[in-house]
């Protein structure tokens, strides 16, 4: 298997599992209520903010892995729509899993000779760089989802 096919293998069990965690984001959000899904606690983001966060990575990265160019800003990153309703909370998960879907397939498909290239712009790195950043930065955030709903859950009990 080559490093791109990891890659995009990895990134499909993010979502679907089984990885070396154990643990993958349909397993813990899909039962995530709407209400629990937009509930800030301590400050924290809620676990829509962090979906919406999520996905907005994974589709920049995407598009530029189709040959589109970096639109994305990080001062948008958590600019999530309002999710009031479950059919919002249902579609924003769908649109994750879906962006996560594709971007897995282009990393797949990517050229090896191409992964040490320079991803758009010297200061981002190379391709390999952002795809491994992905990653981390999507577990990273699964991580805070899955705190984040142990103690809802543990404030109702």
């Amino acid at each position: 298997m080559t490093t791109s096919q990891l890659l995009g293998v990895h990134l499909q069990q993010l979502i679907i599992g089984p990885n070396l965690t154990g643990s993958h984001l349909s397993q813990h959000i899909d039962d995530v209520s709407v209400d629990e899904a937009i509930t800030s606690l301590y400050g924290l983001n809620s676990i829509a903010q962090l979906v919406f966060h999520i996905h907005y990575y994974i589709n920049a990265v995407g598009n530029v892995l189709e040959g589109k160019p970096l639109l994305a800003k990080d001062s948008l990153s958590f600019n999530a729509p309002l999710i009031n309703t479950e059919a919002a909370w249902q579609l924003q998960k769908e649109r994750l899993y879906a962006a996560t879907h594709r971007c897995a397939q282009l990393a797949k498909g990517f050229p090896q000779e191409k992964l040490k290239e320079e991803f758009v712009l010297k200061k981002y790195g190379s391709y390999e760089h952002n795809l491994v950043g992905l990653l981390e930065h999507s577990h990273y955030h699964f991580g805070q989802m899955v705190i984040i709903k142990k103690i809802l859950r543990a404030q109702l009990k």
